[in-house]
């Protein structure tokens, strides 16, 4: 337990120290996010957050080899996190410096993810526990790949407020590290944890007011980590529960995207042009503080993580019966905050 702790306050107090030089230099270099249409801050806030994040993770990596004995056994693990970790920060820094189409994002994603494939982070079958299990053998190299596309991406998508990401992001690992400590996976725990460390220590710098901002470099970087942590589980389970976590628990940002990107199509706007129409954007709209949405984004991951660690002990029928009923539970939260904002636009 001693190692668990030190783990996560390593992650937890890098991540928090490392990211003020990061504000400093931000600053300083001028490498800051100027208010505009679709932002919500009122001032331009330092941006590149994501660089003390990664920075912090590789520290605890380190600190955690040297401390705790058995961890030479996870010592290919600890490699290509870095290294994956490593390319999605630095694709990250480049979209936030210079920007890149979604085409070049998605081709680094890909490699990212063919990378950890390589590293048995991947998914290799899809099971029910007693209904069937499929083998995926080469298809699981697209299965992986779409997996990263889906994480990365979510976190992405989601960091449109202050402390939204980062708070999601470590919700969904907190889900994670109880089925492995259930499960007893040292690894699974230890890498759990320096994700939830690395959110926890963040925070203070990114909670409304935000002095600093994580960027794409860090929506990037934890989408990659949320993204290995699942698939670090997975292999040593059936698959299908073990990935259903972490989607759950980003499920209303993901399905906020795909009500998003439908309605633009229904009305005739193109599917990827930005807008002010997101579920977050809505809550604002009918009165709420930035801080209370976000807590209630919160409150939602939260529920979604303890629904999904309820749904790997059930029945595999009940999970699929609950599994469905969320769903149609999330779609209808998006109609019916876009009835609202109908309603509000037109008194307007």
């Amino acid at each position: 337990m001693i190692y668990y702790l030190g783990t996560f306050g390593a992650a937890a107090l890098g991540c928090y120290a490392l990211n003020f030089p990061v504000r400093k230099w931000a600053a300083i270099r001028g490498f800051l996010d100027e208010p505009g249409e679709r932002k919500l801050h009122a001032s331009a806030v330092p941006y590149g957050g994501g660089a003390g994040i990664y920075f912090a993770l590789v520290l605890t990596l380190i600190f955690l080899y040297y401390i705790y004995p058995p961890a030479f056994l996870f010592q290919r693990q600890f490699l290509a996190i870095i290294i994956g970790g490593l390319f999605a920060v630095l694709a990250g820094l480049w979209d936030d410096a210079r920007g890149s189409g979604a085409v070049l994002k998605l081709t680094v994603e890909a490699l990212i993810a063919a990378f950890m494939y390589s590293q048995e982070f991947r998914i290799s079958r899809l099971s029910v526990p007693g209904v069937m299990t499929v083998e995926l053998g080469y298809w699981g190299i697209p299965a992986t790949i779409f997996w990263f596309w889906l994480m990365m991406n979510a976190i992405n998508l989601i960091d449109g407020m202050d402390g939204l990401a980062a708070g999601v992001t470590a919700i969904a690992a907190t889900t994670i590290l109880i089925i492995a400590y259930d499960s007893s996976r040292p690894f699974d725990v230890f890498f759990a944890l320096i994700v939830i460390g690395l959110c926890v220590g963040f925070l203070p710098h990114n909670f409304h007011p935000a002095r600093l901002f994580m960027g794409d470099a860090g929506s990037l970087t934890l989408g990659f980590l949320l993204a290995s942590l699942s698939l670090s589980t997975s292999t040593k389970a059936p698959a299908l529960l073990p990935i259903l976590i972490p989607f759950l628990a980003v499920g209303m940002p993901v399905f906020d995207t795909a009500h998003a990107f439908f309605r633009r199509i229904f009305i005739g706007r193109h599917p990827f042009q930005a807008d002010t129409k997101h579920l977050h954007h809505r809550l604002l709209a009918l009165g709420l503080s930035q801080n209370r949405t976000v807590l209630f984004l919160y409150y939602i991951s939260a529920y979604l993580g303890a629904m999904a660690y309820v749904l790997s002990k059930a029945p595999a029928h009940i999970t699929a019966l609950v599994v469905a009923l969320l769903m149609v539970g999330l779609f209808l939260l998006a109609e019916n905050l876009s009835s609202l904002d109908k309603k509000r636009d037109e008194k307007e």
